[in-house]
């Protein structure tokens, strides 16, 4: 082979194996149902992994599964409950219209002593009238017969005029000292914990001692967790559930016990509106909420919904990397764009189709054919490779978007010269990286 035959077809497969590396693993571009509001903590069960939203009249708690990390599914409609609990309903009797009940929101799900709890809210929008209860379930798997969730009604309650509305409950275990919290709270006087008894998963006692985290004029959705001896609590500032027009942005605050007090970096308190921020809007990412930890393979990830700027303000799932800095402080990574895809005959690799790559084809693919010898349509110099073999290569072979119909159908040789197989493309992959590590 000559050594200008040699590079193109390095240049090729150089092309042909780049479309084969992985995505950075800051990069989780997730597809299937994405549609989510207040999406739960990530939980992995065999190969399948789990999380469960604010839900609507057919399904009060919404399910989302993957089995692959990337790629959603929803979950059967009333998967975790048929209908609000009737307990639940009398207590918050304004849930829904005309006495039906509507839905259950910003579940939290824990796993502990080989059982699944699902602590869930119901409330209504604007209403310090709320309720926190809890259910169990041996497996989140709805295709287990021992599938079935199990109410155990109560945890904490409000009613107007409460000190806190009791809504949005994030559970924390502190593995070093065996104390489990939950943190709960919604715009009226901010954000609060109380001590959990592990074993019930209710509180410690009925009156248990309660205190405040956070505060300012809006805020919601908390969330804790521990990174070496410190305790973080991410929270939202600002509205949700308005679209575009939402003002939604994730903060965070550390200190050295979880019942506080959070300051962030500038040493301001969350209780009195600080918080470092760590993801606000960004493009058509509007109004990023509902901030979850998940972690695997030592990679830290996060859930969280958004409201789509390229979808008219749809509420969107989605899963991004965070680090930690060098000052112990929590840090989303940035997004990584998906890469152009190339159109098909593109073998520089430039999104270009031209005759840069029918030279590539023409000396690796094509045999360095003549197209055409087997064409009578064609004056010139059957026998000679030259500009109008790339024509009639472009035009069957190459991306012919811009090329029309009429101009390939008349070179008669539409659909004659095929894509190489994936088998094919699998092997000369290999054979670049065989040569690379040679």
């Amino acid at each position: 082979m000559r050594r200008e035959t040699k590079l193109n077809a390095l240049s090729l497969l150089g092309v042909l194996a780049a479309q084969f590396v992985c995505l950075p693993a800051a990069a989780v571009h997730l597809s299937g149902d994405l549609g989510i509001h207040d999406p739960s903590t990530i939980l992995k069960e065999g190969n399948r992994y789990y999380t469960f939203a604010t839900g609507f009249p057919a399904s009060p708690i919404n399910m989302k599964y993957s089995d692959n990390f990337t790629a959603w599914q929803a979950g059967p409609n009333g998967a975790v409950f048929p209908s609000i609990p009737s307990w639940a309903f009398t207590e918050v009797t304004d849930n829904g219209e005309d006495g039906i009940p509507d839905n259950m929101w910003a579940p939290d799900v824990f796993h502990f002593n080989n059982e699944y709890r699902m602590y869930y809210s119901v409330s209504t929008f604007g209403s310090q009238n709320s309720v926190i209860g809890l259910a169990t379930n041996t497996t989140l798997d709805f295709n287990n017969p021992n599938y079935d969730w199990v109410d155990q009604q109560m945890v904490i309650e409000s009613e107007v005029g409460s000190t806190w509305n009791a809504i949005d409950p994030g559970i924390f275990y502190d593995q070093d000292t065996e104390r489990m919290w939950m943190t709960w709270g919604s715009f009226s006087d901010g954000i609060f914990i109380t001590e959990l008894d592990p074993l019930t998963g209710k509180r410690i006692a009925p009156n248990s001692p309660t205190t405040r985290l956070a505060d300012r004029s809006s805020i919601e959705a908390p969330y804790m967790l521990k990174h070496d001896d410190q305790y973080y609590l991410f929270v939202n500032h600002g509205s949700c559930c308005q679209g575009v027009n939402s003002t939604y942005r994730i903060r965070v605050g550390r200190s050295t016990s979880p019942t506080g007090p959070f300051i962030d970096r500038a040493g301001a308190s969350m209780l009195t509106g600080g918080g470092e921020p760590f993801l606000d809007t960004e493009g058509d990412v509007i109004g990023p909420g509902h901030f979850s930890s998940f972690i695997e393979d030592d990679t830290n990830y996060f859930g969280f919904h958004f409201y789509n700027g390229a979808s008219g303000g749809a509420a969107t799932y989605a899963i991004r990397e965070y680090v930690w800095t060098e000052d112990d402080w929590p840090e989303a990574v940035p997004e990584t764009p998906l890469p152009p895809v190339p159109p098909p005959g593109d073998y520089n690799g430039n999104l270009v189709v031209d005759a840069a790559d029918y030279t590539i084809w023409r000396d690796t693919l094509g045999s360095r054919t003549d197209l055409r010898a087997n064409g009578a349509n064609f004056a010139g110099s059957a026998g000679v490779i030259d500009q109008l073999d790339y024509l009639i290569w472009r035009n069957n072979f190459g991306d012919t978007a811009g090329v029309g119909s009429g101009a390939s159908s008349s070179t008669g040789f539409a659909g004659t010269i095929p894509e190489p197989s994936s088998v094919y493309l699998a092997a000369m992959v290999a054979a670049i990286l065989f040569q690379r590590r040679r």
